[in-house]
């Protein structure tokens, strides 16, 4: 059976567009809705989005599906969007009603299970490629093992994270629906291709971005390490890592749409 399960899935029209969602949000609203900002931090931790809150002066944008905010030192064209959940699904709903409003980048951030124990706790990762073992990019480009990331976003941040002489690494990650089904034989297999992560949005940023004709990129810090033998949770080690990580998005965005 092919995947999506209709096979012209892709050359048909969707009912439901999210230029036709923003239009309907525009009039039930008494007021003329704010803009978005033209590039956007995804931040799937709850605590990294109250962090970056209360850190940096802004405004609340407040019409969308989970929480929009503008940072005033960058004349709010930078943002980042949280408490919204996490997973696939939700984060290609929520990009595709940013992009019909206007958001031209977004940088994924967040937590990654690590595959290669010689990654140091605290070291960023930069994904350059997405393996594609969730459901939603299916729908937005034909199934392939692979989804990429934007070059020129890309490039800006390994640059400016050179320049830093930040720690970080350079791979591939995995993209997953279901943690709780990431089994030892898929973990092996990709250990050996030299796969560095697993989690569960990139490929997905990735094929919406695409699909939109907007740029994306994403980077990640280490939350655990999935061994063969054992589990190493270190999610409760991670918390300047994660200030760490948003901080550098929000700079590379700046840098980016300056």
């Amino acid at each position: 059976m092919p995947f999506p399960n209709h096979p012209t899935k892709h050359d048909s029209t969707p009912l439901v567009t999210p230029q036709r969602s923003s239009e309907y949000k525009t009039e039930r609203s008494d007021e003329e809705l704010e803009k978005p900002p033209k590039a956007v931090i995804l931040v799937y931790s709850r605590s990294l989005m109250k962090y970056l809150v209360e850190t940096h002066d802004g405004r609340a944008i407040d019409h969308y599906f989970g929480d929009c905010y503008a940072f005033a030192d960058t004349d709010h064209t930078v943002g980042v969007v949280g408490n919204f959940g996490i997973g696939a699904p939700t984060t290609a709903m929520l990009m595709d009603d940013l992009i019909a409003d206007g958001v031209e980048a977004f940088l994924s951030v967040g937590f990654a299970g690590s595959l290669d124990e010689s990654i140091a706790m605290g070291d960023l990762i930069v994904c350059e490629e997405a393996i594609r073992d969730e459901g939603t990019s299916h729908h937005y480009a034909e199934s392939e093992k692979y989804a990429f990331p934007s070059d020129s976003l890309t490039t800006e941040t390994k640059r400016l994270l050179e320049r830093r002489d930040d720690r970080f690494h350079a791979g591939t990650s995995w993209t997953i629906d279901a943690i709780y089904r990431e089994t030892e034989a898929e973990v092996r297999r990709y250990a050996e291709e030299g796969v560095l992560t697993v989690e569960m949005e990139a490929s997905a940023v990735f094929a919406v971005a695409d699909y939109r004709g907007v740029e994306a990129g994403s980077m990640f810090v280490i939350s655990d390490y999935l061994g063969l033998s054992e589990w190493e949770p270190r999610f409760h080690l991670t918390a300047e890592d994660m200030h760490h990580l948003g901080e550098t998005a929000k700079e590379i965005l700046a840098s980016y749409v300056d």
